[in-house]
């Protein structure tokens, strides 16, 4: 006979009796391990809820890798982009124009000190951290820099920065040493003309003069030139003034100033005889301060010039001097694509095929009421825009495009336009993928896409001019994309960190020209042009590290600033994380844990049950008729 735990028999079933050892059993296992059960057909109807936190809890655990794979990375990063920052305010104080040191110590040691800076920039860009590299975007199963020795000496034939820095100081000088200018003199007028249209030497930019005794001209047309006469005789102390571009965009002048002295000393003509006679001073005169500004300033600006050339930035192309032998670099008349086969590629890493900071390599320009779109020469089939095609013309706006290589469209302003008429320009991405630029004219303001009515054409056609040229920002810095993207983490269900850093973006870039054209610029002791040379390589270096760059797009700071973001975005998704696994973690204890206390309980009151009913099924068994008789 069974007894229950209400002590009264209920059934005559010993198997009754096994399933209370069973389920003694199972709540000793409870016990031992505070697990509700072993198995998963154990949980019963906590099944699903135990299985849906489980799978959460196993994404938590992938994220929190992801993070901490993220953090790691991040944390080897902000190391590289804090030395970089010291660099910068390193070289930035390290070599100030004027400044030579005791017997010209510093002119002889700025070169070694900015190789080795050279060479620790190199090594940063080429971090590694598990076998993956970290500054050369998605590309991260190759170092994105050759070496430092490679990319300022050349390495198998192929040119290194020395030498494409050498060709474009020759091309920039000029066979005569006056930055690809000529002088010639008519009487009294003395003529400056520029030797061709091509990008090397000094540009004539303005022309100004204090004296009532010079007419001047100029300077216009291209190749332009620009004219002195002196239709009378300047006074002791006046001047006349030429500005010059040059090739690394900045500005310099030339100013002259007339003297009763014979010889003048440098910077001055002497007043002659007659204007005649002071004409031909005045060319001697300008003779000499361009060879010398040839020998100085245009030489740096060459060695910075190359440095743009050969560490080419996003959607542009490497660039050498273009010449063939016999030809020389002096008489070179272009620039050329340089080729991997003749020149070190310095950065072998992801790089948009597209910048917005040079317009998608496209010119926009205007001359009276037509504004001209033009490719940058020489063409790259893998950089910049290509340009397909130009709306039809309308009422008021003629179109045409040119059919040439490189291709550029004209807009034509014949009349101010009516309201709502268009033009469209289309452009192509190396890639294949097209984009349109489109303004609509109208009255007032103009918001995006759109450009103002003018009160005539030509002023129609500058306000087209500045819409165009915001138009075609956009569209290249939608293709451009941004760096940080091409590297990402899922570190939650809808947030990812982006962490991807390009070795080519300004900041890097601005360090690595410019420590590699202070590393190959040299300043003898015996050449008179040192210490001139010394002056403008340090003022541009000066510049170049200046801290008005840090707001621009890819400048140290707002890389460091945007791995901040992304660090910020990976902390927040593990303090969720952290805070969520604990919720989590409770309700699964809740699901498939135990009381021990209970179970304890429970445990005791069954064995006290068994304990009856093993003694109760004993005497049972010892029951017989003779004994029930007695």
């Amino acid at each position: 006979m069974i007894v229950n735990k209400s002590m009264y028999p209920i059934q005559t079933s010993f198997s009754v009796l096994s399933k209370m050892q069973g389920r003694l059993s199972e709540l000793q296992m409870q016990l031992g391990t505070g697990q509700k059960s072993s198995n998963l057909s154990g949980m019963g109807r906590d099944l699903p809820l135990s299985l849906s936190v489980r799978s959460r809890l196993a994404r938590i655990e992938g994220f929190n890798a992801n993070i901490s794979t993220v953090n790691l990375r991040l944390d080897f990063l902000d190391n590289a982009m804090t030395r970089f920052d010291k660099i910068e305010g390193e070289a930035r104080n390290s070599a100030i124009p004027g400044q030579y040191g005791t017997g010209d110590i510093n002119m002889a040691t700025l070169p070694g000190l900015s190789r080795g800076r050279f060479d620790e920039i190199v090594t940063l860009l080429n971090s590694e951290v598990a076998g993956r590299y970290l500054f050369g975007g998605s590309v991260t199963d190759k170092p994105p820099l050759p070496n430092e020795k490679v990319l300022l000496e050349g390495e198998g034939g192929r040119a290194g920065f020395r030498t494409v820095a050498g060709e474009r100081k020759l091309a920039d000088a000029g066979a005569d040493g006056l930055g690809r200018l000529a002088t010639s003199r008519a009487g009294t007028t003395v003529t400056l003309s520029e030797d061709g249209s091509h990008p090397f030497g000094f540009k004539l930019s303005n022309l100004s003069s204090s004296s009532g005794g010079v007419t001047l001209s100029g300077p216009t047309g291209n190749p332009a030139s620009l004219g002195v006469d002196f239709t009378g005789q300047p006074i002791a102390g006046e001047t006349v003034t030429m500005g010059f571009t040059l090739p690394d965009g900045t500005e310099t002048q030339i100013t002259l100033t007339a003297t009763t002295d014979d010889p003048p000393a440098a910077g001055q003509f002497t007043i002659g005889a007659d204007p005649t006679a002071t004409a031909a001073n005045f060319e001697t005169a300008l003779r000499g301060s361009l060879e010398t500004e040839a020998s100085t300033t245009l030489s740096a600006a060459s060695t910075y010039a190359a440095a743009q050339n050969f560490f080419n930035g996003p959607g542009e192309p490497a660039l050498r001097v273009d010449f063939t032998p016999p030809q020389t670099a002096a008489t070179a008349t272009g620039l050329r694509l340089a080729s991997p086969n003749d020149t070190v590629t310095w950065y072998a890493g992801e790089s948009p095929a597209v910048s917005a900071s040079n317009l998608g390599r496209l010119n926009v320009t205007q001359s009276g009421n037509a504004v001209t779109l033009g490719e940058q020469a020489p063409v790259s089939a893998a950089h910049g825009f290509r340009i397909t095609g130009v709306s039809l013309p309308t009422a008021n706006i003629s179109t045409s495009q040119a059919g040439s290589d490189p291709e550029s469209v004209s807009i034509q302003f014949n009349a101010p336009p009516a309201a709502g008429e268009t033009v469209t320009v289309t452009l192509s991405e190396p890639n294949g993928t097209t984009r349109q630029v489109t303004l609509t004219a109208v009255s007032g303001k103009a918001g995006p896409g759109q450009f103002s009515i003018g009160g005539d054409a030509a002023q129609t056609a500058a306000n087209f001019s500045k819409a165009l040229t915001d138009g075609v920002t956009v569209a290249a810095g939608a293709a451009e994309g941004n760096p940080r993207q091409s590297v990402t983490a899922q570190v939650d269900d809808a947030t990812k960190a982006a962490y991807g850093v390009q070795a080519n973006e300004s900041g890097f870039l601005r360090l690595m020209r410019t420590m590699a054209a202070m590393s190959v610029e040299t300043y003898p002791t015996d050449d008179p042009s040192s210490r001139g040379r010394f002056d403008a390589m340090t003022t541009r270096q000066m510049s170049e590290m200046g801290e008005q760059h840090n707001t621009e797009r890819g400048s140290i700071e707002i890389v460091t600033m945007e791995l901040a973001v992304a660090r910020t975005t990976s902390d927040n998704s593990a303090t969720r994380h952290t805070n969520y696994k604990a919720q989590l973690d409770d309700l699964l204890s809740d699901v498939e844990t135990v009381s021990k206390e209970n179970v304890a309980m429970e445990i005791l009151a069954l064995q006290v049950r068994l304990q009856a009913s093993y003694q109760t099924t004993a005497m049972v068994a010892q029951l017989s008729l003779v004994h029930y008789i007695r």
